[in-house]
């Protein structure tokens, strides 16, 4: 998936190829949507995703949840906090990760709160809301956890706990039901399951980390 696979896929992969240095994985990054389509088509064996919406004959084992926390600028007016509300943040300027199944995600956190955000700008890739974020255009909200606190021009971002009873999104492994698996990809589900916990995840800091 597109947010995963820049954090995730990388150190996973390499990781599996110390112990299994002649085989050969093919990293593909895209929308829930184009990965779930692919797997059923068995043009894929494996996605590492969110617990979204799946295609028929598409089974999903979860691995690890990733709470929603916010991310402002250092110059923001709550970047001295350790964690925050939605109420608190619901007026300033949100810039919104704007992919389909992202958006109905954030815009239900705030709906069932009885909020409305006050979206200033919305993009499709996330380096781009990070970037702006980091720039003092807005907060945004997010659930992966970057091992850098830098946006892509080098500017600082702070994370911020959200404070509240909010739903996280939990990554996990898409497979097809029923089909008989290699014997390399059975070594490859017993890798995502040891190497994705809710303690640790292949490029992202842990969760008590700000």
């Amino acid at each position: 998936m597109i947010t995963l696979a820049p954090m995730i896929m990388p150190e996973l992969a390499y990781n599996f190829r110390q112990n299994f240095p002649a085989s050969e994985i093919r990293q593909v990054a895209a929308n829930h949507e184009s990965l779930g389509e692919k797997l059923s088509k068995a043009e894929i064996d494996l996605v590492i995703s969110y617990d979204l919406p799946l295609p028929p004959g598409i089974a999903f084992e979860p691995l690890a949840s990733l709470p929603p926390h916010a991310l402002v600028a250092r110059s923001h007016r709550l970047a001295e906090m350790e964690e925050v509300t939605l109420e608190e943040l619901a007026a300033d300027p949100l810039i919104l990760l704007d992919l389909p199944l992202s958006r109905h995600y954030f815009n239900e956190l705030y709906e069932r709160e009885g909020l409305r955000p006050n979206v200033y700008a919305r993009a499709a890739e996330q380096e781009i809301v990070r970037t702006m974020v980091a720039n003092g255009y807005g907060y945004t909200l997010a659930n992966v956890r970057p091992r850098s606190d830098r946006a892509l021009d080098g500017k600082r971002l702070v994370r911020l706990r959200l404070r509240g009873d909010h739903r996280p999104m939990v990554i996990g492994m898409a497979m097809r039901q029923g089909e008989r698996q290699s014997r390399l990809l059975e070594h490859f589900i017993l890798h995502c399951r040891a190497s994705i916990s809710d303690q640790t995840i292949p490029g992202m800091c842990p969760l008590d980390e700000g």
